[in-house]
C-alpha cells in the first residue's frame, strides 16, 4: 500500500463506520399531488421561458419533469381515478362519464353519472385509512358521495340530464342543497361560506382572463369560464382552510379544473385555421384566456407552496394534454417531482403513467404497493438512500372488503342544474 493510501485508511474507515451509524432516511412527511386537468408542456413551456411561472419554476429548479402517458379512452373520470388507485379501467371500474341506469334498459333506461360507490377497488384515501394515516382529497373526480375516510374529504360532484341521452357533463362543484359532500358530513357547514357559484363571478373576475364589456358577462362564451373559475376557487378557498386547520395530513389531493375548460372553449382563438370559421374579431379579445388560466393555475399552486414544510414531496400531474384535436387521442400529460428523496438529475427508464402515480406516493410515504395495483414504482426519482430503503415488497392487496359495483346515486340538485349545463352547451 502506498504511504497515500495507507494515509486515507483511517479517513475512509471513519466515513464507513459513520455512514453505517447513520438511520435510516425517514418517509416524506407530506405528499401532495396536485391534479390540474388538460395541462401541457406545449403551453407551459412558452410560459415558463417567459418567466411567468413562479410555482412550477420553483419546483422544476428542485426537482424533474416528464411527459405523463395518458389512457384510451381519454375520459377525466376514468383516468383521475386510474390516478388514485393505480389500477387499469377495468379494475377500477370508472370507464367513462356516465353509465345507463334502469332494469329494463334501452331506451327507457335513465342515463346517470358514475358515482363514488361504483368504484370496485379502493384509493388512496381508502389505503391510508386502513393503516392510520390521514388523507385529505378536494375536488377529486368521482368522489360524490363523499366516503368515511380517515382525514378530510371534500367531494366533487358533477350535475347530469338523467333524462336520457348521453351527453358530456361539466366538471364538478360543491353545490348548495346537496348531501353527502364532505367528510366528516358536520364539514361541509364550515365549507359552506366558500363556495362560490358561478353566477357569482363578476366582471372584475373575468377581464383578468379576457377582453369584455361589462354587459357582456352572461354571454355563451363566457359562462364555461365562469364555472371552472368558480369551481378553483372554491377549491382553493378549501384547500387553504385544511391546510391551516389540519397542516399534518400525510396525503393531499388537490385538483383544479380550469386549465381543461378554457382549453374546450378558447383554444380555437389561438389556432383559428384548425376550426370552423368565426368572427376574427374575437380573437384577440380571446386569445389570452388560456395562458392567464395557466398563470392563475400557478398561482393557486404558489398559495399552497408558501405553506411547505422540510419532509414535503410534490407531484404536479395532468390527466392528458391538449391540442387543436383536443384530447381524445390520449396526449400526453404533465408530470412534475420535487422534494423530500426525489433527485434533481433523476432519469426515467421508462416513461411515467398515470397507474405509477399512486404506489410512487405510497412508496414515498413508507407504504408498500399492492400485488394488483398495475403501476410501478418510480423508483428512479428517488435520491440513492431512498431508494435503498423504500418498501419494495408488495402486499397481495388492500381490498380486503367486497368492492362490488352498485347501481349510481341520484342526487336532489340534477334537475336544478339543468338549465346551466344546457347553457354551457354540455346538454342540448
Amino acid at each position: 500500500m502506498t504511504p497515500l493510501r495507507f494515509a486515507l485508511l483511517p479517513m475512509l474507515l471513519a466515513l464507513a463506520a459513520s455512514c453505517a451509524d447513520s438511520p435510516a432516511p425517514e418517509p416524506s412527511r407530506r405528499v401532495f399531488l396536485i391534479g390540474i386537468d388538460g395541462a401541457t408542456w406545449t403551453r407551459l413551456d412558452p410560459l415558463l421561458t417567459s418567466g411567468r411561472l413562479k410555482a412550477f419554476a420553483t419546483l422544476l429548479n428542485e426537482g424533474v419533469r416528464a411527459a405523463l402517458q395518458s389512457m384510451l379512452p381519454t375520459v377525466s373520470p376514468a383516468l383521475w381515478t386510474t390516478v388514485a388507485t393505480g389500477k387499469t379501467f377495468e379494475k377500477h371500474g370508472i370507464n367513462d362519464f356516465t353509465v345507463e341506469a334502469g332494469e329494463d334498459g334501452g331506451k327507457n333506461a335513465n342515463i346517470m353519472h358514475m358515482t363514488s360507490n361504483m368504484r370496485r377497488t379502493k384509493a388512496l384515501w381508502n389505503i391510508l385509512g386502513d393503516i392510520g394515516k390521514r388523507s385529505a382529497f378536494i375536488g377529486w373526480w368521482v368522489t360524490w358521495p363523499a366516503e368515511e375516510v380517515t382525514g378530510y374529504q371534500v367531494s366533487s360532484h358533477v350535475p347530469l340530464d338523467q333524462q336520457g341521452g348521453r351527453a358530456e357533463p361539466t366538471k364538478g362543484t360543491l353545490q348548495a342543497g346537496l348531501g353527502d359532500q364532505t367528510w366528516p358530513p358536520e364539514l361541509f357547514e364550515e365549507i359552506a361560506p366558500l363556495i362560490l357559484p358561478a353566477d357569482s363571478v363578476t366582471y372584475e373576475d373575468a377581464k383578468r382572463f379576457m377582453v369584455l364589456e361589462p354587459d357582456e358577462i352572461d354571454r355563451d362564451i363566457v359562462e364555461g369560464f365562469k364555472w371552472a373559475y368558480s369551481a378553483d376557487e372554491t377549491y382553493r378557498a378549501v384547500a387553504n382552510l385544511l391546510l391551516e386547520k389540519d397542516p399534518d395530513i400525510e396525503l393531499w389531493g388537490i385538483y383544479f379544473n380550469g386549465v381543461d375548460v378554457v382549453e374546450h372553449r378558447y383554444w380555437k382563438y389561438n389556432e383559428p385555421a384548425a376550426y370552423r370559421p368565426f368572427d376574427p374579431e374575437e380573437i384577440p379579445r380571446f386569445r389570452t384566456v388560456i395562458d392567464r388560466y395557466y398563470q392563475y393555475t400557478d398561482d393557486l399552486i404558489w398559495e399552497i407552496l408558501e405553506q411547505r414544510r422540510p419532509g414535503d414531496t410534490f407531484f404536479l400531474i395532468s390527466d392528458h394534454g391538449f391540442h387543436a384535436r383536443g384530447h381524445k387521442d390520449a396526449p400526453d400529460g404533465i408530470f412534475v417531482a420535487a422534494g423530500e428523496h426525489i433527485d434533481p438529475a433523476a432519469q426515467f427508464t421508462q416513461p411515467p403513467r398515470l397507474m405509477d402515480v399512486a404506489p410512487t406516493a405510497l412508496a414515498l410515504l413508507g407504504i408498500p404497493a399492492a400485488e394488483d395495483m398495475d403501476g410501478r414504482v418510480l423508483e428512479e426519482l428517488f435520491l440513492p438512500g431512498w431508494r435503498e430503503t423504500y418498501p419494495r415488497e408488495r402486499i397481495d392487496t388492500y381490498d380486503t372488503e367486497d368492492w362490488s359495483p352498485q347501481a349510481p346515486i341520484a342526487s336532489e340538485v340534477d334537475e336544478e342544474l339543468l338549465k346551466r349545463l344546457r347553457t354551457l352547451g354540455y346538454i342540448e
